[in-house]
């Protein structure tokens, strides 16, 4: 799973942008402004570690959407787009 394509149009839009890198282990991970907390957005690769998008990272990310206002709506249909992608796994 990987959220970086959600983030990046929410950050269009939006300030304070979400800062997206990756870590030496292949996470991707998410520096979120709004609420401060660090998360992961995309899963690692299975090699390196298993470190993979959970549904507290997810639940943040949709508190920082909704804390957002206007712009954040996209974001926040696409966070919960992904619980429901999680669940089904």
């Amino acid at each position: 799973m990987d959220l970086t394509a959600a983030i990046e149009a929410f950050n269009k839009s939006s300030r304070p942008q979400i800062n997206v890198s990756s870590t030496r282990d292949t996470r991707v991970i998410a520096q979120l402004p709004r609420v401060g907390r660090e998360i992961i957005v995309g899963d690692a690769d299975p090699a390196y570690s298993d470190a993979k998008v959970t549904a507290k990272d997810i639940a943040w990310l949709c508190e920082e959407a909704r804390r957002a206002s206007a712009p954040g709506m996209a974001l926040l249909e696409d966070g919960l787009a992904a619980l429901s992608e999680l669940d089904r796994e």
